[in-house]
């Protein structure tokens, strides 16, 4: 494929690599959360899906089910083959039973969460370690400081390492931000993926335009590593700073997907650039 038309919204093989599933009444939160979500059960993902054409999905763990990743494993046991999941472990204490376990039921990747669980270096590094021998990936939710700090270990693991969410650049600085030239170099290794997910997550929230620069930069850069995902249902809207309490659910940021979609389209630049980040690269990453 080639030209500046993107593939058609029906595609086959569309994959959102980053969604949750939210099922208080069945699977009760953690008591150690930081927030308190509302619903986003398997039944809502499935018509958000079929709302953007989407074939497959990636069931991340969310940080208010902490290390129990039960209501992940009841998500893809639903979707079948159509799902994948990136688990959160105690790297201390989940087994290698518990590993392989989680492996047979889709799961695909292990989560480190910098910037809600504040985990370390020293997380990452035993997560890497824990994923390697059952051939999985490692994601990074952080900001990109962290990642510069912590680049011997990402370029040095045997597994991929996905980073998360832009990897934590400031779309109003785009290529000039600090440590871009690192993340360059990273991705040049062909063993980093970068999810561009969430630009709402980003430093100052920038506007659409801002966003389909940063993912210009991002596809001119290493379009064969690169995955798109929604981060539906689009949880933590209240500021970090704003009351919270057990009881009071914090509401979620209100996103047109399809428009954010559309940006990545016009953003990819080609058929086949759009094909890869959509379809192909997941496929690849994930095991579909």
């Amino acid at each position: 494929m080639s030209g500046s038309a993107p593939i058609p919204a029906a595609a086959a093989g569309i994959c959102d690599t980053h969604v949750h599933v939210l099922d208080p009444q069945r699977f009760p939160y953690a008591a150690a959360r930081a927030y308190t979500p509302a619903a986003a059960t398997v039944t809502d993902l499935q018509a958000f899906t079929r709302t953007l054409g989407v074939d497959r999905v990636v069931l991340v763990q969310p940080s208010v089910y902490g290390t129990d990743n039960t209501a992940l494993l009841d998500g893809l046991a639903k979707l079948g083959n159509a799902a994948r999941g990136i688990a959160v472990i105690d790297t201390e204490h989940t087994t290698d039973t518990e590993l392989g376990a989680l492996r047979r039921h889709g799961v695909r990747a292990l989560r480190v969460n910098v910037a809600v669980n504040q985990d370390s270096a020293a997380a990452l590094s035993a997560c890497i370690d824990r994923a390697a021998p059952h051939g999985l990936a490692v994601e990074i939710y952080a900001g990109l400081s962290f990642i510069v700090e912590n680049r011997a270990v990402i370029e040095s693991s045997p597994v991929p390492v996905v980073l998360d969410h832009y990897a934590g650049v400031d779309p109003a600085t785009g290529s000039a931000a600090l440590g871009t030239g690192v993340l360059a170099e990273l991705l040049d290794t062909g063993r980093v993926w970068v999810k561009m997910s969430a630009p709402y997550r980003l430093p100052g929230r920038r506007g659409p335009a801002d966003i389909e620069a940063l993912t210009r930069h991002f596809v001119q850069a290493r379009a064969d590593r690169l995955l798109w995902a929604s981060d539906w249902p689009h949880t933590g809207r209240l500021p970090a700073t704003a009351p919270r309490t057990p009881d009071s659910v914090d509401p979620f940021y209100d996103v047109d997907d399809s428009a954010v979609l559309a940006g990545l389209r016009r953003a990819a630049g080609s058929d086949e650039n759009i094909h890869r980040i959509l379809v192909d690269n997941p496929a690849t990453l994930f095991g579909f």
